[in-house]
């Protein structure tokens, strides 16, 4: 997520990059959807009908990717960030690891995300935003004491995170 790194608190990161895991395999052949143009937007004209070529690309292979009713998920989280903090190494990892609710039948995605907005949708309504207006991302709208109560409150539906920080210390 590039955008990330315009955000002020981000300014003297030097390197940013997201990895997102599918199943083994699936950065190759997404690659190759994309160098061919199958994964654009914009439509093109095929024999008269505007269609997205990824539009055609997602109807065709949602059958062979869906899942399937034994099939159980699982979300993986990671941040790491490491750099220099008065004058010494420093390092911090925020993890976090969902699995499929097997009580509730809930999918681990369907938990990490809905459970988000559903958090962030009555913070909203409660009027925590204040004066916000438009568009604004969540990593400008949730920062500070919001986010902690966001990570508060998925903690409480069972989606937790944890956080280890490993700092090199002076000697004396």
């Amino acid at each position: 997520m590039p955008w990330l790194l315009e955000l002020e608190v981000f300014k003297n990161i030097r390197l940013g990059t997201q990895k997102t895991i599918r199943w083994p395999g699936f950065a190759a052949k997404a690659t190759v959807l994309r160098d061919l143009g199958l994964l654009s937007q914009q439509p093109i004209d095929v024999d008269g009908v505007e269609v997205a070529p990824k539009a055609v690309v997602d109807a065709v292979l949602y059958p062979y990717v869906k899942m399937r009713e034994h099939d159980r998920d699982l979300t993986i989280f990671r941040v790491e960030v490491s750099g220099v903090k008065d004058g010494f190494p420093h390092r911090r990892r925020i993890d976090m690891v969902d699995r499929y609710d097997e009580t509730l039948g809930f999918t681990s995605m369907a938990r990490v995300t809905a459970f988000t907005g559903a958090i962030v949708a009555r913070m909203a309504a409660g009027g925590d935003f204040g004066a916000a207006k438009g568009w604004i991302t969540p990593e400008k709208l949730l920062t500070g004491e919001r986010f902690h109560r966001l990570v508060q409150e998925l903690a409480g539906a069972g989606v937790a995170f944890t956080e280890t920080v490993e700092e090199t210390m002076r000697l004396v």
